[in-house]
């Protein structure tokens, strides 16, 4: 199955967040890390998306917006274009 977005719509891979354990050895889930924003790959753009990403962008959404999904055990979020808050350049 391939899932393309319609649109101006933006589909993402969410990066796995690492998970966190308290000074006492207790696993802490990652809602209890209280970030408002989640980092993203971009896997496909929709056709009247008229943000400059691309395939392979690293993008910052929030955490509560968009459509989630799970598609080959790989946690995915479709988010409208506009959503997007900006592109993660990485540094060299």
């Amino acid at each position: 199955m391939r899932i393309h977005p319609l649109g101006s719509r933006v589909l993402l891979k969410l990066s796995e967040a690492e998970e966190k354990t308290s000074p006492g050895g207790v696993v802490l889930p990652n809602t209890a890390k209280k970030k408002k924003v989640l980092q993203g790959e971009v896997l496909a753009v929709g056709r009247e998306t008229e943000v400059s990403v691309k395939r392979g962008d690293v993008v910052l959404v929030p955490r509560d917006g968009g459509i989630r999904l799970e598609h080959d055990q790989h946690r995915m979020r479709i988010v409208k274009a506009a959503d997007m808050l900006a592109v993660v350049k990485r540094s060299e």
